[in-house]
């Protein structure tokens, strides 16, 4: 099918600005050619006067979870793993018609992510894109176990990473990442502070994946934790709320990416009353971490791409990537650098800029279309879409 979107404001993540007045031509799901003008007998659709934006990306979620419980966790183990597959199918299709059309899943039960993004590849159910890492590694006593694989030793570790890669070759996932717990978390008993891995584990996993053309991502909250992921070469900081200036810029230098979520733990650590009091009190800290964190990280130039965690608990709905690019904002993001965190950086540290990403030739068409320029109000992501395309084909 081929049309052309006229008129539209185009937003360029290279100059993190829009050009004004633009037709784009739509033809099988991909953007054939931007600027000219259509022939007399192709269709058309009139965008003048709204902003054309890529679609957007979330580098952090947990499909299979139910953002508005108080326990997504407990909730999905007392569902069982099939009704967990239809969860995420349901939180992929509320995540498309928002404007999110690709999201990384960061851990599941039985990795079924990976089996439902193969289903939704061979045209079995549509939703947004899932770059499935399967269940999360992690060892014993590790950090929500029910979406994990316990891997202890390093020789359990090296099985766990090969035992990802064979089932997303044998689900045909192109985008290969796998999930290592490497802290405790503020949603569960297990402390925060302790790194999970040594070093020279933790180097074993990235060595095995790297070897076998995956990356790896590790949540990461405290200190240690961060520390050893940072010199391990782990290609995705998770969370990240205490890294200091010294881990910064080794983080710039070796080209790793930090991802935030700041939205959850302003939430969680808002919570009191509604969750369990512990889990309250770790958040706050985090929260409190993380602002100077991302302040710091975002003035040295570090790669920052968009993670939410969506279906945390009492989080609400998928998905929270409006939510999360109005709080990067509020911590003095420029409007243009949030964008760009939820596009084109995303897709630069997922290794698929060359067909995701920005409004370009020969690029998927995944668009979003707002009445409102989002340079001048970043909350037009969560009021004003007007219409959302994935794969050259209109959702809403």
């Amino acid at each position: 099918m081929t049309f052309w979107l006229l008129n539209g404001n185009m937003f360029d993540v290279h100059s993190g600005e829009f050009h004004y007045e633009v037709n784009l031509k739509i033809c099988d799901g991909f953007i054939e050619k931007v600027g000219g003008h259509p022939n007399s007998d192709e269709k058309t659709v009139d965008c003048k006067g709204m902003y054309l934006t890529p679609g957007l990306m979330d580098m952090h979620t947990h499909m299979v979870w139910d953002g508005t419980s108080n326990n997504p966790a407990q909730t999905m183990i007392n569902e069982g793993s099939y009704v967990a597959m239809i969860r995420a199918l349901y939180n992929s299709q509320l995540s498309v018609r928002q404007g999110v059309t690709t999201v990384r899943d960061v851990g599941c039960c039985d990795d079924v992510t990976i089996h439902l993004n193969k289903a939704m590849r061979m045209g079995l159910a549509k939703g947004c894109d899932i770059i499935p890492c399967g269940s999360s590694i992690m060892g014993t006593f590790g950090h929500v176990p029910a979406i994990g694989r316990i891997a202890d030793s390093e020789d359990e570790l090296i099985r766990a990473v090969r035992q990802v890669k064979t089932l997303l070759t044998e689900a045909g996932e192109p985008c290969q990442w796998i999930k290592v717990m490497a802290t405790g978390g503020a949603a569960g008993p297990e402390e925060v502070g302790p790194s999970m891995y040594s070093v020279s584990q933790l180097k074993a996993i990235v060595e095995e994946a790297h070897r076998l053309h995956m990356k790896v991502c590790a949540h990461a909250l405290s200190k240690e934790g961060i520390i050893n992921c940072i010199e391990a070469g782990i290609d995705s900081i998770e969370h990240g709320s205490e890294i200091s200036m010294e881990y910064l810029l080794k983080m710039k230098e070796k080209g790793l990416a930090y991802v935030p979520t700041l939205s959850v733990y302003r939430i969680l650590s808002e919570s009191e009353g509604i969750l369990p009091a512990n889990t309250v009190r770790k958040s706050k800290k985090v929260h409190e971490n993380q602002k100077a964190t991302f302040k710091q990280a975002y003035e040295l130039g570090v790669m920052i791409a968009l993670g939410t965690d969506a279906g945390s608990m009492n989080f609400g709905e998928h998905p929270s990537v409006a939510r999360e690019m109005s709080d990067m904002y509020n911590l003095g993001m420029r409007s243009s650098d949030v964008i760009k965190s939820a596009t084109i950086n995303c897709a630069k540290v997922l290794g698929i800029e060359k067909i995701k990403g920005s409004l370009e030739e020969g690029k998927i068409a995944d668009i979003v279309i707002l009445n409102k320029n989002p340079l001048d109000d970043i909350s037009a992501f969560a009021k004003d879409i007007i219409s959302v395309y994935k794969d050259g084909k209109k959702i809403v």
